[in-house]
């Protein structure tokens, strides 16, 4: 199955976004758009191969989230949750969408569920990809991410973008992860240390709002992850009204970029199973 796609941007908040949209296959054009909302040190290019796969159900919007691929800022910062969630009301809002699926991959699906519960005339249906929601992981996991960015931040301060994506998967991946990388990879993931400078503190999460989600969410795991996914998303479907866990069999955190054929299914399936009606067009 192949898609057309188009790279276009909006100027939001003092920095331009940029997406890239994918048409929608044959038969699916009235379909209800899927926004896509990629992992932290990660970009839109990377789900690419998912957004066509995706496309058999409507049309797919992959945005580079502030701070990461394309979307450039004027000058690097943590930000809080709530600036990611203006920033997708802003590209709904420019594509003149007035109800999308939000599909989300690790801080992406933090983004998406927190959309969900700020801005539920907005978000449809939430498919989340074992979002590190780190306010409700143990003691110890939490420890390990305050760790990390408190190293990303300080990596950022002393060595810039490339030193702050060092930091970060190293923190994340274990140590010597970024050594090991071939040369291109390492250079794709220097150009988005600010977006892991920009996510690593998991600023402005609301535990408490999760109730308010009235959005169908599912989350997804793979079995061959580390074990704190499963566990965060566990505390998720017990905060979250009517959620539920779907593991995949072998799959491990990289899976919607390196394994996206398994992950696209899963995501359909939940998509179909939500209840919502697809062919519905809330789209321009």
């Amino acid at each position: 199955m192949t898609s057309a796609s188009r790279r276009t941007y909006v100027a939001h908040d003092g920095a331009t976004l940029v997406y890239r949209a994918f048409a929608a296959a044959h038969g699916a054009e009235r379909g209800i758009p899927i926004v896509l909302l990629h992992a932290t040190l990660s970009a839109s290019v990377q789900l690419g191969a998912l957004a066509r796969l995706l496309a058999a159900c409507g049309p797919v919007v992959a945005l580079d989230r502030r701070g990461s691929g394309e979307s450039v800022v004027p000058a690097s910062r943590p930000l809080d949750v709530a600036v990611h969630v203006a920033d997708v009301a802003a590209l709904l809002d420019a594509e003149e969408i007035a109800g999308a699926f939000l599909v989300g991959h690790s801080f992406g699906g933090v983004v998406a569920l927190e959309a969900a519960a700020r801005l539920p005339e907005r978000v449809v249906a939430v498919v989340a990809w074992e979002p590190p929601y780190g306010p409700l992981a143990d003691a110890q996991t939490r420890a390990a991410f305050a760790a990390v960015a408190t190293a990303t931040e300080h990596a950022r301060a002393t060595g810039g973008a490339a030193a702050a994506a060092a930091a970060f998967l190293d923190g994340v991946a274990g140590e010597g992860a970024w050594g090991a990388l071939p040369e291109r990879a390492r250079a794709f993931l220097a150009a988005q240390g600010d977006g892991a400078y920009a996510d690593a503190a998991l600023a402005g999460l609301d535990p408490d709002g999760l109730a308010r989600i009235v959005a169908p969410v599912t989350l997804l795991s793979g079995s061959s992850s580390d074990p704190f996914y499963a566990s965060i998303a566990r505390a998720l479907v017990a905060r979250v009204p009517g959620s539920r866990l779907v593991v995949l069999a072998g799959l491990r955190h990289p899976a919607p970029i390196t394994d996206p054929e398994p992950v696209a299914a899963a995501i359909l399936d939940a998509i179909a199973g939500s209840g919502v009606a697809t062919h519905l067009e809330v789209h321009r």
